[in-house]
């Protein structure tokens, strides 16, 4: 029974860390960009230096209402945390890309809540890159 339980933990956790989805970031405009959603979060390449997506993240997070609770700033990345209606957690980490064939100049990692919300966070990433 106990090995039992241990495997099924063993496969959940796999499944739910391993899981890659490509997704469209912006299929109106016709370019063909494409983002990752990962274990909740959403992860995509910005061609723009840290300091300024920082800027337009924070006017992103507060013209959709979020509550900014808070900053990170290390050496190379700025994490942003907020609040949304229903206190879920928001988060959105700006740094260099972790991928090494990454082309772009900076990466963007937003989380929605405890499990991530794929709509909201391509909604936030949208706004954060309409002034790019």
């Amino acid at each position: 029974m106990k090995t039992s339980f241990i495997t099924f933990l063993s496969i959940c956790a796999v499944i739910i860390t391993g899981c890659t989805t490509q997704v469209s970031v912006d299929p109106m405009s016709g370019v063909l960009k494409t983002a990752k959603y990962q274990a909740g979060f959403f992860i995509a390449p910005i061609d723009a230096p840290v300091d300024q997506i920082f800027k337009e993240a924070i006017a992103a997070v507060d013209a959709l209402g979020y509550f900014r609770t808070g900053e990170l700033h290390k050496a190379t990345s700025v994490t942003i945390y907020a609040r949304k209606v229903g206190d879920q957690k928001v988060t959105v980490r700006i740094g260099p890309p972790k991928d090494e064939e990454a082309t772009a100049q900076s990466e963007v990692r937003i989380r929605i809540g405890n499990l991530g919300n794929l709509a909201e966070s391509q909604a936030l990433y949208a706004r954060i890159t309409e002034t790019l």
